[in-house]
């Protein structure tokens, strides 16, 4: 009898941990099926629209790229002695896991120069079921962020780009992103909040929404290899019903 009470109770405790897993797959499956097919076929190109040299949109195109290319020259002359890492590479690995549930592994590259910046993670939830463990995967691709702030004590990021479910269907959907850091002169201790959400615009679902916080501390430089610990707490939401959060850990190597 106590055998059997042991058994059930662990069978119950592994189908909890892998629910997270199979209800994000469901409720992809049923997002993925009331999506309408795009029909590129249907749009119409206006050649009058296509000639940004003529006219009003001329000078608009003209006026914005000048504004664009001097702010960009602005920045890595006159706030690039002030914030050194104006220009860098940060590669990532780390984790969130809420004990005895799940497990979240980020593996992440970024990149800025100036104005412009990029941003690459996979994003990995495990499980472990009955059967041994599960997992789903999104690429996240911030293609485009924009450093609008960058001060000795404060940056503020807005990005767009995509989240890619590697899973099934493999959709893709838009994501918008949100940062800000608050850091110490030196780049030591920074302090950052993240906000991403994203939208799949035939169903007008959310695939995700994320909120983040971490806390950076430098452990050592190297040359230009700056080594930092990060501890943290993150938040997600998938398809407006399904919870995910975990305390955050991980190294953060940036080069600058």
């Amino acid at each position: 009898m106590k055998s059997m009470i042991l058994v059930l109770l662990a069978a119950c405790f592994t189908n909890g941990l892998s629910a997270q897993v199979s209800e994000i797959k469901s409720a992809s499956s049923n997002n993925s099926s009331k999506s309408a097919s795009n029909n590129l076929g249907d749009i119409d190109y206006d050649s009058d629209y296509t000639e940004h040299g003529d006219g009003i949109g001329g000078f608009m195109f003209e006026f914005l790229f000048g504004g664009i290319s001097w702010w960009q020259s602005f920045k890595l002359r006159s706030d690039r002695a002030r914030y050194p890492s104006m220009v860098s590479i940060d590669a990532m690995i780390q984790m969130a896991a809420k004990p005895a549930s799940y497990y979240l592994v980020w593996p992440r590259i970024c990149g800025n120069v100036g104005l412009f910046g990029t941003d690459f993670r996979m994003n990995y939830l495990i499980e472990e079921g009955i059967d041994g463990y599960r997992h789903i995967r999104t690429n996240d691709w911030k293609m485009l962020q924009l450093n609008l702030v960058t001060s000795k004590f404060f940056t503020f990021r807005l990005g767009t780009g995509y989240m890619q479910e590697a899973f099934n269907a493999h959709k893709a959907f838009s994501e918008s992103t949100a940062m800000v850091l608050v850091h110490a002169p030196d780049q030591t201790k920074v302090l950052g909040f993240e906000f991403r959400t994203s939208k799949d615009w035939s169903t007008d679902a959310n695939p995700r929404r994320e909120f983040s916080i971490q806390y950076q501390n430098q452990l050592f430089v190297t040359g230009k290899m700056h080594g930092y610990a990060s501890l943290g707490w993150v938040y997600q939401r998938y398809y407006n019903s399904i919870n995910v959060w975990g305390i955050q850990g991980g190294l953060v190597f940036r080069f600058f």
